[in-house]
């Protein structure tokens, strides 16, 4: 285990209210949920794969395109 503190008060004297405070504070930064996640999603190629893409849709669907 780490002895070394997570931090320190180098000013005045906090009382209890106020040390509760400030865990409270760190508590929700800690535990709050992130905006990006941590694993980035990598970015789609810039090049389709053919056998990824649909086939033709029905017996006429040439006369659409």
């Amino acid at each position: 285990m780490n002895a070394e503190p997570f931090f320190r008060i180098t000013r005045g004297q906090p009382d209890a209210a106020e040390l509760a405070a400030l865990t409270a504070v760190l508590t929700a930064l800690v535990t709050a949920p992130r905006a990006t996640p941590v694993f980035p999603r990598p970015a789609p190629a810039p090049w389709r794969r053919p056998e990824r893409t649909r086939g033709p849709r029905g017996a006429r669907s040439w006369r659409d395109a």
